[in-house]
């Protein structure tokens, strides 16, 4: 698990963003920051993705929204990990947890301040 305690964005093709946090399991900060590659909305968005744990390896994370019947189609994409299976199943771990908060936040209305640190993400 983890917490951002702060967010930046400048959120426009070629713009910055950071975010930074604290590891609820062991306290440790941890920071991940980028840039805006393409920013189309209410599309698409992409951006450079460099994290404090993964060293220098900069991946690139691209959303896409599309309008279906009822609500909206979410496709994530993050790749750039050739060569890196473990770091490949890391960000893959924390964003089956990411999309679940996400789907809980919808469905429910759970935020971080309601849901249980120890209950599971939602599963579709």
């Amino acid at each position: 698990m983890y917490r951002h305690t702060d967010w930046k964005a400048d959120v426009r093709p070629g713009g910055q963003w950071r975010s930074d946090g604290i590891g609820d399991t062991d306290g440790s900060p941890y920071h991940v920051s980028g840039e805006y590659v393409e920013v189309d909305p209410p599309r698409v968005v992409s951006y450079t993705w460099v994290a404090s744990w993964s060293g220098p390896l900069k991946t690139l994370v691209r959303w896409e929204l599309e309008p279906s019947a009822g609500g909206t189609r979410v496709r994530l994409r993050h790749s750039g990990f050739a060569g890196n299976p473990p770091q490949a199943q890391q960000h893959y771990q924390g964003w089956q947890r990411v999309i679940g908060w996400m789907q809980a936040f919808v469905e429910k209305g759970e935020t971080v301040a309601t849901r249980s640190a120890a209950s599971p993400p939602p599963r579709s």
